[in-house]
Parts: structure tokens; C-alpha cells; sequence
């Protein structure tokens, strides 16, 4: 019965947006122009696509889509899509309409913050995408440290000048609470141009690296001649609690970074769907290495722990609302006897470590292979004949305020 859902779809892209922006280089711009999609939710019960548009940011390599709530659903009553068009532009003929591509489902959703995770699944005839497929993304980085006055890119379909992606550029005017009007880090504030459609796209930072969600604006009037025209995005802090127990494979940008990129893979998603070739935009840039790189980021990859060595880190609290995290790898060689995992702290800091891959619960029934959540300023632990490979290590801040400083070894 879904497969009508194809055609429906092309139907209405003639009724379903143009711009440039400065500052990003080329590559990184071109990169972001296949991995921000325009979606579509469909309606099963009704059998035809919604009244509406939208747009989303691909955030993985296989296929996670980061957008707003009420691109695929009614906020208002928490009701959502199960199923969503997704169009890409081909990087070649960005003053064409994005193409239909995909099918997406619904993976979860935040509706107090209005964000949700969809996931590609199908190709647009209904076959099923293969498993080892890359697709083009972009990196998630960190939005806490914005000031005011820093340039942001905002990239979507907003439809109101067309139906070709759009680029916008403008700074980061400040932050504000979720009542738009007390203090907090609820809101980034921006005087780029955001419109309806773009409501899920993306905010990109000076190295292009997505640090929000482009979400509300508001018009207000003060006396005849004195309108306040404001946009607002959601920072990319605030998705974590979303982002990390549903979407495994992350692409976050490296602490201390200088550009952005994409996968050198993402063409092929796009070439294998009729011409649509995302290409390596700049490329996947790596994280630091070296015996003690300081860490103060949140929620991010930083890097190595090198074995028979240290690193030190500054971890702060992430708000009521999430819990902060360093995650570092240690590549363990074959043979070796015993791997001992020890962290010291000023503050009360726990920690976890998996072999294999990022640890993405770290509750009771987690999948976590060790664990410290004592009250002790850190922790140590050792492994007898640890496999050999990659092991990944949460420095865990749970407080909502704070710094802890904090050592990190691998012996």
C-alpha cells in the first residue's frame, strides 16, 4: 500500500527554497548542501504526504537525521509521522529542486524541546537502503562556546522564494531562556533569515560544524514604526539527551578543529540514486593527539589516551537538563597483560569503558562493561587480558553546575 507513497511525493514537489551565504569555504559549503535534506512526513491513515515541509540535517553516516518535532508531527498534542520523504540536493545543480531520495522513519523525539531523530531506511521505490551504505553528514559540534558576534550559517528549504536549498548568514546575537525574554541557554539568538521551512535545517559555526537547529522566530511590535524581527535556534547542547541513547555513530566534531567536512563515502547515497554525487567536502577532520591534550569541550569526542601515558581534562556542568561527557579512546595492542584505567579529579567525576564501540547507556542495565558512579573524585579499574582493539572511556559529569578538573591514564 506504501508504495503510492512515491508518487504522491513527486506530485507535490512543483508546490513545494534560494540564497548565499559568505564565510564558509567552498568544500564545507558544498558538503552541507547534501547533508541538509528537505523532509516530508507522510500520512499512512490519510495515505498522502501532509500540508507541509521541512527541513533536517544528516548527523551519522548511516542515516540519522536530526530535525525539529513539529517538522514530523502536531507539537501540540505530541503526535508524530512514522514515515518521511527525504529530498536531497545534487551539489551539481543546487538551482534545482532537491530530488526525492529516501524514505525516513521515526526513531524518537524531545517534544519540550521540540527536536527529533528520524533515521533513513528505504530508498524512494521502497527498497530497502543497504546496511554498509554511507551517506553525506555533517559534524555536530559544540554550541556552548558561542559568543555573541560569531558568524552563523543557517541552511534550509524554507519555500518562501522557491523550492531550492537556501543559505543564510548572519551572527550569534545572544543567548536567551526558554521564555524568550530571562537569561539562560535555551535559545541562540541570530539576525540570519529564518522562515518557516527551514524549521529543522541547520546552524553552522565558522567552521561549519552544526551548532543548532533553526527552529522559531518571532515578530514584534512595539509602536507603528518600532518591529523587532527575531530568529532563534536551538543549540545543539540541548539535543544530547536526544542524541545519545538513539543515534550510535555521531559525527562530532574533534575539540580544537579548524574545519568542517564530510564523508569521503556520502556520494555514494547520492550518486547511487540518480546523479546525486555529495562527495568529500573538506574531509572528516580528526581529533587531537598527543600525550595531554586539555580537554573543556561538552558532550564530545576529544581524542586518544596514549597507553603507558595521561591526559588531562576541564569538565563542566551541562545544565538540569543533561548530564555532560569527555569520551576518549585507548588502542590496546594484541598480548598485552592487563590494561588499568585510572581517573583523579578535584570533583566528584565518574567514568565508564566499553571494548569495541561508544558506550551509549550508562544506567544500571547499560552497555557498559565497568562502571565507577561513587562519590569519589574518580576512579580506577583494571583489565586482566584486555582484547585487543579499541577501548572508549566516559569522563561523566553529573552535575548541573560546576567544573571539575580532572587526569585520565591508560597503563
Amino acid at each position: 500500500m506504501r508504495m503510492k507513497r512515491a508518487l504522491i511525493v513527486l506530485s507535490v514537489l512543483a508546490g513545494l527554497a534560494t540564497g548565499s551565504a559568505q564565510g564558509l569555504p567552498r568544500d564545507v559549503r558544498l558538503n552541507i548542501v547534501t547533508a541538509v535534506v528537505q523532509v516530508i512526513p507522510y500520512d499512512v491513515d490519510a495515505g498522502t504526504t501532509v500540508g507541509w515541509s521541512g527541513s533536517g540535517t544528516i548527523i551519522s553516516p548511516s542515516g540519522y537525521i536530526l530535525t525539529n518535532y513539529h517538522v514530523v508531527g502536531d507539537l501540540r498534542i505530541r503526535r508524530y509521522y512514522d514515515w518521511h520523504a527525504i529530498l536531497i540536493t545534487d551539489p551539481a545543480f543546487t538551482d534545482q529542486p532537491p530530488e526525492f531520495m529516501f524514505w525516513a522513519r521515526y526513531v524518537a523525539g524531545d517534544p519540550t524541546h521540540d527536536l527529533a531523530v528520524l533515521k533513513i531506511v528505504e530508498w524512494f521505490d521502497e527498497e530497502p537502503v543497504s546496511p554498509d551504505l554511507e551517506f553525506p553528514y555533517v559534524l555536530v559540534g559544540d554550541s556552548n562556546q558561542l559568543i555573541p558576534g560569531d558568524n552563523i550559517t543557517i541552511v534550509g528549504y524554507p519555500g518562501i522564494s522557491g523550492s531550492t536549498i537556501t543559505f543564510t548568514a548572519g551572527l550569534m546575537s545572544g543567548w536567551v531562556g526558554e521564555d524568550f525574554e530571562s537569561g539562560g541557554k535555551q535559545w541562540i539568538k541570530t539576525d540570519a533569515k529564518i522562515a518557516h521551512g527551514n524549521s529543522g535545517g541547520g546552524a553552522f559555526d565558522e567552521n561549519g560544524y552544526l551548532i543548532g537547529v533553526p527552529t522559531a522566530g518571532r515578530t514584534i511590535q512595539y509602536e507603528e514604526l518600532d518591529v523587532e524581527e527575531q530568529a532563534y535556534v536551538r543549540p545543539i547542547s540541548l539535543a544530547w539527551a536526544l542524541l545519545g541513547p538513539h543515534v550510535p555513530d555521531v559525527a562530532r566534531a574533534p575539540l580544537g578543529g579548524t574545519t568542517a567536512g564530510g564523508n569521503a563515502g556520502g556520494a555514494n547515497a547520492a550518486s547511487n540514486a540518480g546523479g546525486n554525487a555529495g562527495g568529500n567536502a573538506g574531509g572528516q577532520a580528526t581529533p587531537p593527539v598527543g600525550n595531554t591534550p586539555a580537554a573543556s569541550c561538552d558532550f564530545c569526542m576529544v581524542g586518544p589516551v596514549p597507553l603507558g601515558g595521561s591526559v588531562s581534562g576541564r569538565i563542566s556542568g551541562a545544565g538540569e537538563q543533561a548530564i555532560n561527557y569527555h569520551t576518549y579512546t585507548v588502542n590496546v595492542p594484541a598480548g598485552t597483560a592487563s590494561l588499568t584505567i585510572e581517573l583523579a579529579a578535584d570533583f566528584d567525576v565518574d567514568f565508564a569503558v566499553k571494548f569495541g564501540s561508544d558506550i551509549q547507556n550508562w544506567g544500571d542495565n547499560g552497555d557498559w562493561q565497568y562502571r565507577d558512579i561513587t562519590e569519589a573524585n574518580g576512579g580506577r579499574y583494571t583489565i586482566n587480558q584486555p582484547s585487543a582493539g579499541v577501548w572508549y572511556i566516559d569522563v561523566i559529569y553529573a552535575y548541573p553546575s560546576g567544573v571539575a578538573n580532572y587526569s585520565l591514564s591508560a597503563r
